[in-house]
């Protein structure tokens, strides 16, 4: 899920995509075939299960009654990042999307774009040569044009390990960044942010980041003890949050502005309608979409 070493935070995340899969055509909110192929063997069976409608309306409830409000949050933010990139690609022209921290999402398959785009995944070695030899399995996985490049942020300078081909003036890029900036520490998030502020103005930035209240204060939020608990235990741990009152200050300080700016409850009604009324939990969770301006230098 991040740029460090492979954790099970990921295989949680592809879980939970394969699950939403499962759910019948009219409801699903999206299509990952690709989840079920990075779960371990018990959650391969979850997995399985979870294809049985009642079995996954059942799986689901677990889910929810354990880890309040994991399943829809991720649904729905997966849907929201799917449409921002594919809307994106369409009217403002992107011609090369890099994605960074993809874990085992395949959104540079799965989203089969009419449009010719090239796709990057940038991603820490470990994590990213398990991803390609089980995709390199598939059919779909042998024939991706997808850039796969290696990063280790601890120990790496993006400009040393990223070529400076991609900031070439004929691409013009959206990067995707979900489900990552939470795991990194603090001096770490900011030089990505920095990194992206160098592409040339009217680039895209797609992310998603937690409110920081809830990395002092998680009893604040439904849903957010259980969650904390379960990376403890897998001693992964949730290390930088922004403040959504100043987000606008704090993407200005990297030349960029906001375009959007939504927590679990607003995407969640997006797409889940009136049932989303009674879904709570990961209100700390929020996606957004901000623009490079015209650089200051």
């Amino acid at each position: 899920m991040s740029l460090v070493p492979a954790s099970k935070a990921a295989t949680y995340l592809a879980l939970l995509r394969a699950i939403e899969s499962n759910r019948p055509a009219s409801k699903r909110l999206f299509d990952d075939p690709y989840a079920r192929l990075f779960l371990s063997p018990a959650f391969r069976l979850v997995e399985i299960l979870s294809r049985i409608s009642f079995l996954n309306n059942f799986i689901s409830w677990f889910i929810d009654r354990n880890w309040t409000g994991a399943l829809t949050c991720c649904s729905a933010r997966t849907r929201l990042v799917d449409v921002m990139a594919t809307n994106t690609i369409q009217d403002e022209g992107i011609n090369q999307v890099i994605v960074f921290g993809a874990g085992y999402d395949c959104r540079s398959l799965r989203l089969r774009m009419k449009k010719r785009v090239q796709f990057v995944e940038i991603d820490h070695p470990d994590l990213q040569t398990q991803k390609r030899d089980i995709l390199f399995e598939t059919k779909a996985g042998r024939e991706a044009t997808v850039n796969y490049i290696s990063a280790d942020l601890h120990t790496q300078d993006l400009d040393q390990v990223i070529p400076q081909l991609f900031q070439k003036g004929h691409y013009k890029t959206m990067f995707i960044w979900e489900g990552v900036t939470n795991s990194l520490t603090a001096p770490i998030a900011p030089k990505v942010f920095d990194y992206f502020k160098r592409f040339r103005p009217g680039t895209i930035i797609i992310f998603t980041y937690v409110d920081k209240e809830v990395l002092e204060h998680p009893e604040k939020f439904t849903g957010a003890a259980s969650v904390t608990r379960l990376l403890q235990r897998n001693k992964e741990f949730w290390n930088f949050g922004i403040d959504p009152a100043s987000i606008k200050t704090f993407l200005a300080s990297y030349n960029m502005e906001l375009m959007y700016n939504l927590d679990a409850s607003a995407y969640r009604k997006m797409y889940y309608g009136d049932d989303a009324e009674n879904m709570k939990g990961y209100e700390f969770y929020r996606v957004a979409m901000a623009r490079v301006t015209e650089h200051s230098w």
